[in-house]
């Protein structure tokens, strides 16, 4: 139970994440007017435009907004991996090995399937009593 209840809680914040970011992203399209303004990113430099987090200096926007993709894409493949393998794990098929057989079940389905032979048990148990 409380397995599925962090499943649940993480698909949810998963969800809300990929929603708040779809709407940041389209409130940044309106405002551009394009779509143009991912190509204007500092892609090759948006890391170390992050750097300026540790100087508590001014980040671009667009270096926040590239990495918080990533950092979405990242957590959705590990979020979808993780629970592809908790579902696989679920309906993985153990096959259920019978015990084996009782050796006097074996015998008994033998004695009684032949009647000669009960007929000689019942001689050697009258000889031996």
């Amino acid at each position: 139970m409380r397995f599925s209840f962090l499943r649940a809680i993480g698909s949810l914040l998963a969800f809300a994440n990929w929603v708040a970011f779809l709407t940041v992203s389209v409130l940044i399209w309106e405002q551009a007017g394009d779509v143009a303004w991912i190509q204007k990113l500092h892609w090759g430099s948006f890391l170390t435009d992050l750097s300026g987090l540790l100087q508590l200096s001014a980040v671009p926007s667009g270096s926040v907004w590239i990495a918080w993709l990533l950092l979405s894409v990242c957590f959705s493949i590990v979020w979808l991996g993780f629970t592809v393998q908790q579902e696989v794990r679920k309906k993985v098929i153990v096959p259920v090995i019978p015990p084996p057989p009782n050796a006097v079940d074996l015998r008994q389905g033998a004695i009684e399937s032949h009647p000669e032979i009960q007929e000689k048990l019942r001689r050697l148990n009258r000889w031996l009593s």
